[in-house]
């Protein structure tokens, strides 16, 4: 039986988010589309927030600003962020819940070549081809891309 063959498997995006990364503001609209693209009972998307400095309401203006419209949540303990050992916001996950199982982790495309410079024209979208291939039932041809971001500060 394939990883993927199975309608029935929970499937959650996960990204790990800071309000004040540039990057991670520059990805709500993106965000936005493949939650309105992909999103159904079986794919749910979760936005983390795991630095210390985040605050409920930090997450709150940031939710409201961006217009983000699935759930925002403060990852306190980065109980998630150590469980997949993500590093950088924005960094996605793309996990089945069902087996347990990493499905793709990295960025969410190659707009940005290093912190601070972004390409003209984005030539590919890892998330968004991913989650294409979940919706067909099909194997992505991609694992993991190291994320470009900001670094999530790990506690102890």
């Amino acid at each position: 039986m394939s990883l993927f063959s199975q309608k029935s498997d929970s499937i959650s995006i996960y990204y790990f988010l800071a309000e004040d990364c540039k990057i991670c503001q520059y990805y709500s609209l993106t965000m936005n589309e493949l939650h309105e693209e992909f999103a159904s009972d079986s794919v749910a998307f979760i936005g983390l927030f795991p630095n210390h400095f985040s605050t409920e309401e930090g997450i709150q203006n940031f939710k409201e600003k961006y217009n983000i419209p699935f759930p925002l949540k403060r990852e306190y303990f980065q109980t998630k962020t150590k469980l997949f050992g993500a590093t950088i916001t924005p960094e996605v996950v793309v996990y089945n819940e069902s087996k347990k199982q990493i499905i793709y982790q990295g960025r969410i495309d190659d707009s940005y070549y290093k912190i601070g410079r972004r390409r003209q024209v984005i030539t590919t979208n890892e998330l968004e081809s991913v989650l294409s291939s979940i919706q067909k039932g099909e194997k992505p041809n991609v694992e993991s891309i190291k994320p470009i971001g900001c670094f999530i500060s790990l506690k102890n």
